[in-house]
């Protein structure tokens, strides 16, 4: 009986906590989502490269079609919100698009990150402000 108590004791002592675990405490869909973004602009990126082109032309080109990719990355996260069976349909079109032109690569990466980094951008000078507003009132 007293082992079982010591056993339960121990148990208790050195179990592991899933809420305080370090990859609970991490978000990851911001960072698989820059890192998607990361690779599929250096991918574009590499396949200009390759092409041994790459002129104002392309670059206006790839500016350009920074709002299409940004339309296409809406309508994709709307279709899976609401309609996860049809959402085959924009990510076979968006897959077309990245496989064929290599603007688009550079333009959906672009579009990925920037649908990324602003919010996570806004919300550092939220809280960089603040803070400073909270250490000026406390003077």
């Amino acid at each position: 009986m007293r082992s079982e108590a010591l056993v339960g004791f121990i148990v208790e002592e050195y179990s592991v906590n899933s809420e305080k675990s370090t990859s609970r405490t991490i978000a990851w869909g911001p960072w698989i989502t820059v890192a998607i973004g990361g690779l599929l602009f250096l991918v574009g990126a590499a396949r200009f490269v390759t092409g041994h082109r790459f002129g104002f032309i392309d670059a206006f080109h790839c500016c350009l079609a920074v709002i299409p990719a940004a339309l296409l990355l809406l309508i994709l996260t709307y279709v899976v919100q609401h309609a996860r069976l049809v959402s085959v349909i924009p990510l076979f079109v968006a897959g077309v698009l990245v496989f064929t032109f290599p603007v688009f690569d550079v333009a959906v990466g672009a579009a990925l990150m920037g649908a990324i980094a602003v919010p996570a951008l806004s919300d550092w000078k939220n809280e960089k402000r603040l803070r400073k507003s909270t250490t000026a009132h406390d003077c």
